[in-house]
């Protein structure tokens, strides 16, 4: 199977935030851009073709909630990722309820988990493009 090209968007108002994780998956297949504007990072959504994002759920503007439900209603097939400080039973299950297909606690002490959850998501989405490639036929 061909490895794809997945364009990923990191969206949290932490410039610091941002930058380490714009670092981490600098090294991987993944074309990634960072955002600190939720709003920004919405229009980003719909003028581009993002596959996977990775969102924090406390930000001014728009929470991550929030920017999860308009992507998912915008475009189903986008995989969303929340990450958080907030770290509530109510976030998480709304995180899920909404559709994230994973969720990272901050501070993330282990860098190559979040990595590792991106890579799972990516493989998702091969099997799904794998499946509508057959119909295609």
């Amino acid at each position: 199977m061909q490895t794809r090209h997945y364009k990923l968007l990191i969206v949290d108002d932490s410039k610091s935030i941002l930058y380490k994780l714009g670092e981490v998956f600098a090294n991987t297949a993944y074309e990634t851009t960072t955002v600190a504007d939720p709003l920004k990072a919405y229009k980003m959504i719909e003028d581009e073709q993002f596959h996977i994002v990775i969102s924090d759920i406390v930000m001014p503007k728009m929470d991550g909630l929030t920017l999860l439900r308009k992507i998912k209603n915008y475009n189903g097939m986008i995989q969303v990722l929340m990450i958080t400080g907030d770290i509530t039973i109510s976030n998480t299950l709304d995180a899920f309820r909404y559709g994230a297909s994973d969720i990272f606690f901050k501070p993330i002490e282990d860098l190559s988990e979040l990595v590792a959850a991106v890579d799972a998501t990516a493989a998702k989405l091969d099997r799904i493009n794998a499946i509508i490639g057959q119909l295609a036929h």
